[in-house]
């Protein structure tokens, strides 16, 4: 289902950035964990800024992410929009293509902050 939502990293000088994430947002959070267990924040935001080039995420996935064990482990899916969207600013106001669900990563602790719309 296409629960969207976005993804974001709390840099050090306080701004955010960003990306949309079409799938699965009401259930990133436990990926989002995964993924900084075997990952430095600076990775994250190294794959947003990547995601941000082509529009967003069609789906975020820590590289040991599987809904079916019997198949391969899911990849990070990236939309192939030719407009880069980025975001800086993921308040309540924010609209970001009726995202649902807003993850902020802070890049010092990696603790994650979610909030939903």
């Amino acid at each position: 289902m296409g629960t969207h939502s976005v993804l974001a990293v709390k840099l050090p000088d306080g701004s955010i950035s960003g990306c949309y994430v079409h799938f699965d947002g009401a259930t990133m959070e436990g990926r989002i964990e995964k993924y900084l267990e075997n990952h430095t924040t600076t990775d994250l935001a190294l794959l947003i800024a990547q995601a941000q080039s082509v529009g967003g995420m069609r789906s975020f996935h820590s590289p040991s992410d599987s809904f079916d064990l019997t198949q391969d482990d899911h990849e990070t899916e990236f939309l192939d929009d030719d407009e880069p969207y980025i975001i800086t600013d993921i308040s309540q106001d924010e609209y970001h293509m009726g995202a649902h669900y807003r993850y902020i990563v802070d890049y010092q602790t990696k603790k994650i902050k979610s909030m939903r719309a």
